[in-house]
């Protein structure tokens, strides 16, 4: 039958793959440690980025770099023509950013790749521009999650466009992860006689590769064919060769100690513990294999990785390794914790005496509790200064550089990080990126970089963070300028784009709006996402962590006890058993303890409440603060409610303003701008918050409701029915844009499959990493996305069984069935959406302009 050829097919694939993995590790081809002409690679970037009639009209020159080897860049014209001048490939691609940005009012952002032009190009001055050069050396892109939440599934075609972004946007030390597992594969199958199954036992599926990278977990979402791991050698070979013909220094991967059980059977002697158990995974998925750094081996393998990976990637000398990320160490020994770091840099040194270690900093904030100075200073101090560098990987949150004094001499690059698991939200905190950087640049600062877990998302955010790497000669505030070439000319509708923007600036990008939406939240009668003891017991008991394991202490106010504030410390530790809710908790921790508040004396009056609530209305526009508050205050603790199901008006009327006049505003342009991508995508995105800050406002009242009694049926009754028609409504303007689509993700997961069987895993891991991400939902919408398809066929879905069960329980007279209701969602629901196959469109299925004035007009007025 068929499945019996896919399986033989596949066996005869698998054996003619790993063959030539190996013989291509006899003749290793030099090409990649080529490096083309500059002038040649940025000329093709240009024609590639620019419509043929357009990329005629550039010139392009070299110029040196500064004496220490930071880039410049500089614009001219001569000749009717337009003169771009760089140090470098990259440098020459940020050359046109800067031109298009400031001279065209255009914006090639990671979303659209698209640009709005001017029927004729303007010319910079004749005797050109004023040098600009870098204010730092690097600018770094990427985490190693970012792999997984965003480019698991990505072609080369979207990487042709990736990289020439990357480029424009002064991006020189890319992280390129893709393609380690033929590394993995042809060292521990040469080297130490691994059978293929074995080795796919110790390897992730797709959308879990960087977790198995990191050692955190090995084999979920397995086997990953062989087809796979040869197309994806194939691709980074594309991705290096493109990167460095663009004077780019990709950054690949190390040996971190890891290493897949089989090996104990070849090496029963060698000295190994378990990594800590890592959010639930159970065996035979968690409890990863870590050779010791003190075992002789470590070093051999450690060399021999690096060996294979030069023959089938060549090298820049520029490695990342993560032996702990968000695991600690089996000691806090600071002898141990030296030798972990040193046998990790030496097996480096033994395959390449230039080897530079760049470390992810995130442990020390991941893992706080565990790694004081001591610890810290005993693991970095292993390594010379020159040849570690550290990610400070969320320095614009919680910057580690500043506690460590530099990390004790380390080079730096401070990052922001500001997104995780992929989760959209309007939201971004802008004046700290500028400070900090300013701050951290009279200290052993190196470079800067983005690293959220997910792109695609706030683009500002990401965007300004590389400007700064530039020095900063723009005449205009950040968000003017941006606002100024968003969607290029925008002609009579300009003035509204800019009301839009600094709304957005002054509400969502001071450090308001909130990832992720309520529409992905688990629903609860007692609390969002808390976990009912049926959801616990299938989670497992390691889901249950101290807070200083996954939070920095310092962020705790000392006045939380159990004992004085029961509400606070059970919100706290309900949100950290799911071990992804910081910023769920950091909501609480700043409305809770803003300014005037009182922690001694709780319960809080009303008028402290409100207090909050105004707080949290200034800081959070998109309500999602509003709803956690309220939802802990009312619902856990018994205090006076602060909304009724009647009052649906004035609870809409406190959050919405701005969001709503920025949304207004932005319809309004729709004359000049419809049929522009970005403004479009931003069209979909403002709506999508403005549906999501409406969930947000009416589920207080249903909660309310159900608590009133069955007297309150039908108020229940009628919000539970608006709510799901905000839902509908959400998913429809989402299916307007396919960035905003489920069907692209899928599609694109399954178009790395050869056979069926490979079409099938993939959807898979597609379907899990959004979802359950786990067997039984060990990370439970830690990736969530509201994507069109993904809100009717998924969340929608588990909202419903939600509401008919507390229905049914209000009309009873009962408390909330919480166990019968997580049961149902979870087989009917969760588990059943992870090998559904229904097919989700690619393309968008409405008009975004039309949808969302029909959104506006039926939620707002009819009076535009």
């Amino acid at each position: 039958n068929s499945k019996t050829r896919d399986k033989l097919r596949v066996a005869k694939s698998s054996k003619m793959a790993v063959r030539q993995i190996l013989i291509l590790l006899v003749f290793a081809t030099l090409s990649l440690a080529a490096r083309t002409d500059p002038i040649e690679a940025a000329g093709d970037l240009i024609k590639r980025v620019l419509p043929p009639s357009y990329s005629e009209s550039f010139v392009l020159e070299l110029i040196p770099a500064a004496a220490d080897g930071r880039g410049n860049m500089q614009l001219a014209s001569n000749g009717g023509k337009i003169v771009l001048r760089g140090s470098s490939g990259v440098a020459l691609a940020s050359a046109l950013n800067w031109y298009l940005n400031e001279y065209c009012h255009t914006t090639y952002d990671w979303n659209t790749y698209a640009l709005v032009l001017p029927s004729s190009l303007p010319l910079p001055p004749a005797n050109g521009t004023p040098l600009r050069t870098r204010r730092v050396k690097y600018s770094y892109y990427m985490n190693v999650c970012t792999y997984g939440y965003s480019l698991a599934f990505s072609s080369w075609d979207y990487w042709v466009k990736h990289i020439d972004w990357m480029a424009m946007n002064g991006i020189n030390l890319p992280l390129a992860f893709v393609g380690q597992e033929a590394v993995v594969l042809a060292l521990f199958t040469q080297f130490y006689n691994l059978t293929l199954a074995e080795v796919q036992q110790f390897v992730s599926g797709p959308a879990f590769l960087p977790w198995y990278r990191m050692g955190n977990i090995q084999g979920w979402g397995g086997p990953l064919p062989i087809t796979w791991i040869e197309a994806r050698q194939s691709l980074q070979v594309q991705i290096l060769t493109r990167m460095r013909a663009l004077g780019m220094t990709p950054v690949l991967s190390a040996f971190a100690g890891h290493i897949p059980e089989a090996f104990l059977r070849v090496v029963p002697t060698a000295n190994v513990t378990r990594s800590p158990d890592w959010c639930g995974f159970p065996a035979p998925y968690g409890s990863v294999y870590l050779l010791e750094p003190t075992d002789p081996h470590f070093q051999t393998l450690g060399a021999q990785y690096l060996q294979v990976q030069q023959q089938l990637f060549g090298t820049d000398h520029v490695y990342n390794a993560d032996t702990y990320n968000e695991m600690n160490p089996r000691s806090s020994a600071p002898a141990y914790l030296a030798a972990s770091s040193r046998a990790v840099y030496n097996a480096m040194l033994a395959a390449d005496p230039d080897a530079i270690w760049l470390m992810q900093g995130w442990l020390f904030h991941n893992g706080a509790g565990f790694w004081q100075q001591p610890q810290i200073q005993a693991y970095l101090g292993a390594v010379p200064n020159d040849r570690m560098w550290i990610l400070d990987l969320s320095a614009n949150d919680d910057p580690i550089w500043s506690k460590t004094n530099s990390f004790y001499g380390k080079p730096f690059i401070w990052c922001t990080l500001y997104n995780f698991g992929g989760q959209q939200g309007l939201a971004g905190n802008l004046p700290p990126i500028q400070t900090g950087i300013q701050q951290a640049a009279t200290h052993t600062m190196i470079g800067v970089g983005i690293t959220m877990e997910g792109i695609w998302q706030n683009y500002p955010e990401f965007e300004y963070t590389l400007l700064l790497a530039w020095n900063d000669t723009a005449s205009l505030p950040y968000i003017t300028d941006y606002a100024s070439r968003r969607y290029g000319d925008a002609g009579p509708s300009q003035s509204l784009i800019n009301k839009v923007w600094q709304i957005m600036y002054s509400t969502l990008y001071t450090g308001g709006g909130s990832i992720g939406s309520i529409v992905t939240s688990y629903p609860n009668i007692a609390q969002m996402n808390v976990m009912s003891p049926i959801l616990k017991a299938r989670l497992g008991p390691s889901m249950t962590r101290e807070m200083t394991h996954v939070y920095e202490t310092s962020l705790l106010p000392a006045a939380i006890g159990t004992e004085a504030h029961p509400t606070v410390a059970e919100t706290f530790n309900a949100s950290e058993g799911d071990a992804c809710q910081y910023q769920v908790i950091k909501g609480v921790y700043l409305a809770l303890y803003a300014p005037g508040f009182d922690p001694g004396n709780p319960p809080y009056p009303l008028t402290n409440l409100t207090a909050a609530l105004a707080w949290c209305n200034r800081a959070d526009y998109a309500c999602g603060g509003v709803t956690l508050i309220h939802n802990t205050y009312e619902a856990r603790a018994g205090w006076t409610p602060l909304v009724s199901p009647n009052s649906e008006t004035s609870w809409l009327k406190a959050c919405l303003p701005p969001l709503t006049q920025a949304f207004r505003d932005l319809l309004q342009a729709r004359g000049d701008l419809a049929a522009v991508p970005s403004y479009r995508f931003d069209l979909v995105d403002v709506t999508r918050q403005f549906l999501s800050a409406n969930l947000s406002a009416l589920y207080p009242g249903f909660i309310y409701a159900f608590k009133a009694g069955s007297g309150s049926l039908s108020e229940a009754t009628a919000i539970a029915t608006r709510m799901l028609q905000v839902m509908a409504d959400m998913d429809t303007i989402l299916s307007s844009d396919s960035n905003f689509m489920l069907g692209p993700w899928i599609a694109d997961a399954r178009s790395w499959g050869v056979f069926d069987s490979d079409k099938d895993l993939f959807e898979f891991n597609a379907r899990n990493q959004l979802t359950l991400w786990g067997p039984t939902g060990q990370i439970n919408d830690y990736a969530a996305k509201t994507w069109g398809g993904l809100v009717r066929g998924y969340y929608a879905n588990r909202w419903k069984i939600f509401f008919n069960q507390a229905l049914l329980d209000l009309a009873a007279g009962r408390p909330f069935s919480s166990d019968k209701y997580h049961d149902a969602v979870y087989h009917q629901v969760e588990l059943a959406f992870q090998t559904n196959r229904t097919v989700f469109p690619v393309d968008p299925e409405h008009d975004a302009v039309s949808v969302a004035l029909d959104i506006y007009r039926r939620y707002v007025d009819n009076n535009i």
